[in-house]
């Protein structure tokens, strides 16, 4: 289904999670295609739902937090209606402490992305220096990049690839906050996607918020033996009244039961809409 991708947007740069789940794209489809990055999520699905032949790769979820708000916001908004999930992984996430010495007690500074130092604020604040200098970065690139403004004594927050691509040492591995840390990401775009064999298919239905609504849902999966695998649900901030309800489950659009169960969804709902079926890689 990607023979004719000729662009692909990755979220960051300079050894990104989403950079290293790129690798295992590649790896998986044996494709070849100009590769672009863009700093926000937001950037990737609007370029990715302008031009037909490009997809993407963006986080969609990590197993402590959750979905991330952005990409969620971005995928059901009608502004990118061409955009689906056309397929997913889940990559371990391995956050490092990097730096051009190799002497750990010797660091009196750090560069990162905001997110990344709340990622790992717990080694920050228990094996790190307490009068440590904290300098903000859009990126782990960025970072890399002003790593060569400061002494030797300035470290960055990255990845094993990170550390491979600008040659920096890898001076504490495992640094985040949560051990098992991973990562959900989803390859976006506007191909048609064919069944696997084990396949989720992503909808979110927006219906008014009566009692009971919910729970007459989850009957018809039920009822048709098809798993949930996801459900959450939240108010619509620009729909007052209105509750936006997100499941995944198990099954392709294309199957005589995922087709069933939409239809017999619809009277629940004002509206439905279809994130994607994909598989796995």
């Amino acid at each position: 289904m990607f023979e004719n991708i000729e662009e692909i947007i990755c979220l960051g740069q300079g050894g990104s999670n989403c950079e290293i789940a790129l690798d295992k794209f590649y790896d998986a489809y044996k494709i070849s295609a100009y590769k672009r990055s863009f700093r926000t999520i937001t950037e990737c699905v609007q370029y990715v739902n302008m031009n037909p032949t490009t997809i993407g790769i963006i986080p969609y979820e990590n197993n402590v937090e959750g979905v991330i708000p952005e990409s969620r916001e971005c995928l059901i908004s009608p502004q990118y209606s061409n955009v689906k999930i056309l397929a997913e992984t889940k990559i371990p996430v391995h956050n490092c402490l990097l730096s051009k010495t190799t002497e750990f007690y010797s660091i009196s500074g750090i560069i990162a992305h905001p997110n990344a130092i709340a990622h790992c604020q717990s080694f920050i604040k228990n094996e790190m220096p307490a009068n440590l200098n904290i300098v903000l970065a859009d990126d782990m690139a960025e970072s890399a990049g002003m790593l060569n403004r400061y002494n030797l004594t300035y470290s960055i927050i990255g990845t094993e690839k990170t550390a491979q691509i600008y040659n920096l040492n890898i001076l504490k591995r495992d640094i985040d906050n949560h051990t098992n840390l991973s990562m959900r990401c989803v390859i976006i775009g506007s191909c048609k996607t064919e069944m696997t064999g084990d396949d989720t298919t992503s909808i979110v239905l927006f219906l008014n918020d009566r009692k009971g609504a919910l729970l007459d849902m989850v009957k018809v999966f039920v009822n048709h033996d098809i798993n949930i695998s996801h459900i959450n649900s939240q108010m619509c901030e620009t729909d007052t009244g209105k509750q936006a309800v997100f499941i995944d489950f198990d099954g392709h659009i294309e199957e005589a039961a995922t087709a069933s169960v939409i239809e017999e969804l619809k009277p629940f709902a004002d509206e439905i809409r279809f994130i994607g079926s994909y598989g796995k890689f």
